[in-house]
């Protein structure tokens, strides 16, 4: 098997985030804005892709609008994935094809119904506060449930709305992980 380097370092928040992902399906992130949410979320989906036993591996990335899926994740997905052999991008689409069979695609959670149908094996929710709580229970849950797939949700505090009701509820889950990275404790942004 051939070996391939990705051209990532993880912080140890990010490490943390990693392994937890390989223990647990689900996870809720709470984290400061520049902590590095998007950078490992893309990164575990790209090693999904590339390492998963599941046939043709499907990973899904969703922001709250698809402009903002494209501005955030896109050239990050390419940047990181350019050194696997054979890769794929459609543009139109927002897709990375693998080499392996696996597919990433990134979704706007303004129009839920662009992802119905579809299968995941891992999903990620980046700023779920700023979607309708129904993306989750209407339109992800069902597309993971046959095949297992795993989800976790990233974003910034935005006060009481439907992302911090999910953290609280996932606290008391056991197939959940939950944490929170203060700008105060990690040290990723200066004081000033």
């Amino acid at each position: 098997m051939k070996t391939i380097t990705i051209p990532y370092s993880p912080r140890p928040q990010q490490k943390k985030l990693h392994a937890a992902l390989d223990e647990y399906r689900f996870a809720v992130c709470v984290m400061h804005r520049r902590g590095g949410k998007t950078v490992f979320s893309i990164n575990h989906l790209i090693k999904e892709a590339l390492t998963s036993k599941h046939k043709d591996f499907r990973g899904g990335f969703f922001c709250p609008t698809r402009v903002q899926a494209k501005q955030v994740a896109w050239d990050m997905v390419k940047e990181y994935s350019r050194v696997v052999p054979g890769m794929k991008y459609n543009e139109t689409e927002l897709r990375a094809d693998f080499p392996t069979g696996g597919r990433i695609t990134l979704y706007g959670a303004e129009n839920p119904d662009s992802a119905r149908g579809q299968y995941f094996d891992f999903v990620v929710c980046d700023e779920y506060a700023q979607m309708d709580s129904r993306m989750f229970a209407e339109v992800i849950r069902p597309a993971i449930a046959d095949r297992l797939g795993s989800v976790c949700f990233i974003g910034t505090p935005q006060g009481m709305n439907s992302f911090y009701d999910l953290f609280e509820e996932a606290k008391s889950l056991p197939e959940w992980f939950t944490c929170t990275f203060k700008a105060s404790q990690t040290g990723l942004v200066p004081k000033e």
